[in-house]
């Protein structure tokens, strides 16, 4: 019986060797001169546009609720962001630094706020990430 697994075992390990190759795309493609990347950033705009546009609609108290969830959905896309511009070898410009610098600033603030003051914080907050959103997307040719 052990020499019947054994030749099994074989035989599965031989067949697969014989199985068709995986085919590994030229460097070049993709026309990006072999440089293949996945662009988190852009591929994240549409969810945070959609939590964008529930916080832009949310009270206060709702905003207080969704501020633990913004914060790392907020976060995670400017690191995405930026790793999508450090794939293309994009250095940020002086406008680029100074909205993510207000973005890190509001997230800073954000949680401390209440009422009316954390309405329209939040309204300039979602404004500002709106920018940071289309900008990204148009330099990275969206």
């Amino acid at each position: 019986m052990r020499a019947l697994y054994a030749g099994l075992a074989m035989a599965v390990v031989t067949l697969s060797a014989c199985g068709k190759k995986t085919e590994v795309p030229p460097a070049d493609a993709g026309g990006m001169g072999g440089m293949q990347m996945a662009m988190q950033g852009v591929d994240m705009i549409p969810a945070m546009r959609a939590h964008l546009d529930s916080l832009a609609g949310a009270t206060p108290a709702q905003m207080l609720a969704m501020m633990a969830a913004h914060q790392d959905l907020a976060s995670r896309m400017m690191d995405a962001m930026g790793a999508d511009m450090r794939g293309m070898h994009m250095a940020p410009d002086a406008a680029w630094a100074a909205l993510g610098d207000s973005l890190r600033q509001d997230l800073a603030d954000l949680p401390g706020l209440s009422g009316a003051a954390l309405q329209g914080r939040m309204q300039a907050h979602i404004g500002r990430m709106g920018r940071m959103l289309e900008r990204h997307g148009g330099m990275m040719k969206m």
